[in-house]
């Protein structure tokens, strides 16, 4: 139910964080991101042992989370030239990504000496200090464009998106995530039952939560990775790292069927993690670049929006299949098929135009 919170969050406010962005500038939509979610994280330590508290301080996250998720793309089109953007947006990602594996490592180790709520308590000062440190520091734009002035124009919100939707290679980019996001948020929010149904006798609980940490981690050191190959390419190329990474990722997801045991479950995340979740910003990238001049913020939070529909689909479909975890998984697998299939349609495109 929490995890279906985030996502419907994700797809109710992605849009209307788009136009805020437009209308209030980076700064101080970011910023009412920031406030919204250290007072959330406060809250879930002063009324987590209450459910209807629980409850209202993960609709903040929600609310919270589009303003900050959302906006890494906006950071990387205004203040990198074109061939840093890539990797811009991928150590923005990665930043998530290691959150989430620092949640999963230290709060077990904390429980040791600490209460739940002292738990939660610390981790809203630390959301109030980052909230702080971001509103100080941070400034909206740089003085001087780091790319030619006329590469530095976005357009407006509306024009924007009305000429996302009119660009054949972002609306592939737009299903290509769909199909990722959903495929990868499903995965792991059933990672407990998917790996130890495919991965046979022997794996415990404390062996799902290391695949876990795992797949982040390495997905974190793809997404440096990938985007940094993509970015040093001469000719700035960025479908062929795409096409490349979820190839082997999708040879990764194929490996949890043929491979056992907590050895092989292992084995099967770094692959799957690495490849899978370390193309991700280089897709978001090529997206942008498929509908310049709209406006980054924009054209990310449309694919951020679709992923997290898919996942509220995905996970809300999943139940219906009655527990049946195999079945489950082959369709992620379709769903990942379907997904490369795609990407062999779309075409390299730099600042709106198909680059033969």
């Amino acid at each position: 139910m929490l995890s279906v919170i985030f996502m419907v969050g994700m797809v109710i406010l992605s849009v209307p964080v788009m136009w805020a962005f437009e209308k209030w500038g980076f700064k101080k939509s970011v910023s009412f991101g920031c406030i919204l979610m250290a007072l959330s994280a406060i809250m879930r330590g002063i009324l987590g042992g209450s459910f209807g508290g629980l409850i209202a301080a993960t609709v903040g996250f929600s609310l919270a989370q589009p303003f900050i998720l959302n906006s890494p793309g906006l950071v990387a089109g205004r203040w990198f030239p074109e061939n840093e953007r890539a990797t811009a947006n991928s150590v923005a990602l990665l930043a998530g990504y290691v959150g989430m594996c620092a949640g999963l490592l230290v709060t077990p180790l904390l429980m040791s000496s600490m209460s739940i709520k002292g738990i939660l308590m610390l981790y809203g000062w630390i959301s109030i200090i980052g909230a702080v440190l971001f509103i100080v520091l941070v400034k909206d734009k740089p003085a001087t464009p780091p790319c030619e002035e006329k590469e530095a124009e976005r357009s407006d919100f509306g024009p924007g998106m009305k000429n996302a939707f009119k660009q054949r290679n972002f609306i592939l980019c737009l299903f290509i995530f769909f199909a990722m996001l959903g495929v990868f948020n499903t995965f792991f929010t059933d990672i407990e039952a998917l790996v130890q149904t495919l991965g046979g006798k022997g794996i415990d609980s404390t062996h799902v939560g290391i695949i876990g940490v795992v797949i982040l981690a390495v997905g974190t050191v793809g997404s440096l990775v990938i985007s940094m190959l993509s970015d040093k390419d001469k000719e700035r190329r960025r479908l062929r790292y795409i096409l490349g990474a979820n190839i082997l990722g999708a040879i990764g997801l194929l490996l949890f069927t043929v491979l056992n045991g907590f050895g092989g479950m292992l084995a099967a995340s770094v692959i799957y993690g690495f490849f899978t979740i370390g193309s991700a910003p280089v897709l978001l990238t090529l997206a942008a670049e498929s509908c310049y001049p709209t406006s980054e913020g924009t054209s990310e939070g449309l694919l951020l929006w679709a992923g997290n529909v898919a996942g509220a689909l995905f996970v809300g479909g999943a139940s219906l299949l009655g527990g049946n975890y195999t079945a489950l998984f082959w369709i992620l697998v379709a769903c990942t098929g379907i997904a490369l299939v795609m990407m062999f349609m779309a075409k390299e495109v730099k600042f709106g135009k198909v680059v033969d």
